[in-house]
């Protein structure tokens, strides 16, 4: 039950970031925009930053979900470099 909060709160932190950053370019002149950048500039390239940043949180997101499904499925050991077993 915690993994799958912790999921979604992860998927809407993505998903804030994104529309955020969407925010910013598709508004650059809004008054939030105008409050806290001093020019338009800064609000298309701090949105593009938060795009970014919106979609590689998302994609951990998937990748964590995925890892867990998988390691669900097989059982995990410790191995050294040279392929030994460990522990």
């Amino acid at each position: 039950m915690p993994k799958t909060i912790f999921a979604i709160i992860n998927v809407l932190m993505a998903l804030s970031y994104a529309f955020m950053g969407l925010f910013l370019i598709i508004f650059p002149e809004s008054y939030f925009a105008q409050m806290v950048l001093p020019s338009t500039t800064w609000a298309y390239a701090l949105g593009g930053l938060l795009v970014i940043y919106g979609c590689f949180r998302a994609w951990r997101v998937y990748q964590k979900l995925k890892g867990e499904d998988d390691d669900e499925d097989e059982q995990q050991e410790y191995r050294y470099y040279d392929g030994k077993k460990g522990l």
